[in-house]
């Protein structure tokens, strides 16, 4: 289990065996086999054949590069463990091509690489969502960018946001506030490009570390986010909706905000109404960080 802290000091869970999947990712074959695109043609890249393909990857373990796509190759440099890379296309084999500063580096073996995504939004994304069957709420929300949270004893991050909802619910007018966070790395720790995101609603249950959450998984290489499950049955049900396109991190927050509102049944809000005395105001919610990892706790 890893853990990292939001911005609002909630405690977020990422469930991940991390020992475990870190191992898979480096010791099993074809890291980015999943990432070829069928229809994708080949292009030239230092003589050799590649399927372009393109991000950002951490490496796992420190790395050669080659000069082709082979072991016994030319080497012409490496990366340390924790490293950065653009990988531009997928060559022979379980190599990829690396681009750096514009400029063609050469070919690193797959399986040390994770790719990665940037949860960073450069301005607020507002919008209205409709609530699940029999709730008959309608809400506004606002979801702004926190900054990142490190992960306990990794190399990537959590981007982390604050989502204000404005609803309607009946006669009543409710404003509260949710964390909501997005894993930079794929959420089983492997090849395919599929990261986390949770809703969170704090302190339903009475208790503050009884959390509410709702967990979608945005896919990237298929251009959707899913609804995966909710933490307390109690206070959840299925969404009328459970995918929805998403092609980017702004467009996958969107969608999981819709549907995150559809799996809160009448228990929660009716003890969301209660606890509402103790969410914060809207107006009291700190300014956003001039960078991430500035500090946004109270």
């Amino acid at each position: 289990m890893m853990t990292a802290r939001n911005r609002n000091g909630s405690r977020v869970v990422y469930a991940m065996a991390v020992c475990a999947a870190v191992l898979l990712a480096v010791f099993s074959g074809g890291v980015l086999a999943a990432e070829k695109k069928q229809a994708a043609k080949s292009v030239m890249f230092m003589g050799q054949k590649i399927t372009p393909i393109s991000g950002t990857y951490i490496v796992l373990k420190d790395v050669s590069i080659r000069a082709m796509p082979a072991t016994k190759s030319n080497k012409v440099g490496s990366y340390k463990a924790g490293s950065r890379i653009q990988v531009v296309g997928q060559a022979a084999g379980s190599w990829v091509a690396v681009r750096d500063d514009g400029g063609d580096v050469g070919f690193i073996y797959d399986q040390v690489l994770l790719p990665l995504i940037d949860g960073t939004l450069q301005k607020p994304l507002t919008g209205k969502a409709s609530g699940g069957v029999n709730s008959g709420a309608e809400c506004g929300y606002t979801i702004n960018f926190e900054g990142k949270s490190a992960v306990e004893g990794e190399v990537f991050e959590i981007a982390d946001y604050d989502v204000m909802w404005d609803c309607q619910l009946g006669s009543r007018k409710i404003k509260f506030r949710t964390p909501m966070f997005l894993t930079e790395a794929p959420y089983q720790m492997g090849p395919k490009r599929i990261f986390q995101i949770n809703i969170d609603v704090l302190d339903l249950g009475g208790g503050y570390e009884e959390v509410f959450s709702t967990t979608i998984l945005f896919n990237m290489d298929k251009n959707r986010i899913a609804f995966d499950g909710i933490s307390l049955e109690k206070y959840g049900q299925i969404p009328k909706i459970k995918e929805a396109k998403a092609a980017t991190v702004a467009e996958a927050l969107t969608a999981a905000v819709k549907m995150a509102v559809q799996t809160w049944n009448k228990a929660a809000w009716t003890d969301l109404i209660k606890n509402i005395p103790r969410y914060p105001e809207p107006k009291s919610i700190l300014k956003k960080p001039s960078k991430p990892g500035a500090s946004g706790k109270k």
